[in-house]
C-alpha cells in the first residue's frame, strides 16, 4: 500500500456543494428566528431564520471567527420587496477567505464573484421583482477552519414561479 504526506481534509466526491463551495455539517446547531432589522448580530453555531425582503437595508455582523464555528443565514421569505442591500460583515479584524466564490445575476446572466485578500463583507442587492435567485429556502453558510477567517458556501433557491435571473451578490472590503 502506498503512503502519502497529505494532511488536509478529505472530502468524498459527493461532499462538495455547488461550484466547489463546501456546506458545513449542521448537526448540533441551534435554530432561531429573527425579524429584519437595520443591524443584527448572528450567534455562533446557529441557523438564523431571517425574513429580509429587500424593503429595508440590513447589516448582519458575524460573530468572531473561531475555528470550528458555523453561522447560517436561512432565508424565510421571498426577496421581492425592494432593492435595499443585505450585508454580512465580519467582526473586528476577521476576513472572508480569499478565493471564496458566490454566484450572482447582476445583469440577468450568471456571473461568479470571487473574494480577494482582505475582503470582509458579502453584499446582496435584490431586484424589486419575483425573479431573484435568492429567495425563500436559500442559505448562506459561514464556517471557520482557521481563526480569523470565514469560508462562505451557499444554496440558492429562487421563487418557484421565478426565473432566478436577478439579484446581485458581491464581496467587498
Amino acid at each position: 500500500m502506498a503512503q502519502t504526506t497529505f494532511s488536509g481534509p478529505v472530502l468524498s466526491q459527493n461532499g462538495a456543494g455547488f461550484l466547489g463551495s463546501i456546506v458545513p455539517g449542521l448537526t448540533g446547531l441551534t435554530a432561531t428566528t429573527v425579524a429584519t432589522a437595520t443591524t443584527l448580530t448572528y450567534a455562533v453555531n446557529t441557523i438564523t431564520v431571517n425574513n429580509y425582503t429587500g424593503a429595508a437595508a440590513q447589516t448582519v455582523t458575524l460573530p468572531a471567527a473561531i475555528a470550528g464555528s458555523v453561522v447560517v443565514h436561512a432565508q424565510s421569505v421571498d426577496t421581492t420587496g425592494g432593492t435595499a442591500k443585505l450585508i454580512f460583515d465580519c467582526a473586528g479584524t476577521d476576513v472572508l477567505a480569499t478565493g471564496s466564490i458566490i454566484e450572482s445575476r447582476a445583469t440577468s446572466v450568471l456571473t461568479i464573484d470571487t473574494s480577494t485578500a482582505g475582503e470582509t463583507r458579502l453584499e446582496y442587492t435584490p431586484a424589486n421583482a419575483v425573479t431573484n435567485l435568492f429567495s425563500q429556502g436559500s442559505y448562506i453558510y459561514f464556517s471557520c477552519a482557521q481563526d480569523g477567517t470565514w469560508t462562505v458556501a451557499y444554496k440558492m433557491q429562487p421563487n418557484p414561479a421565478s426565473t432566478g435571473v436577478t439579484g446581485a451578490f458581491a464581496f467587498a472590503a
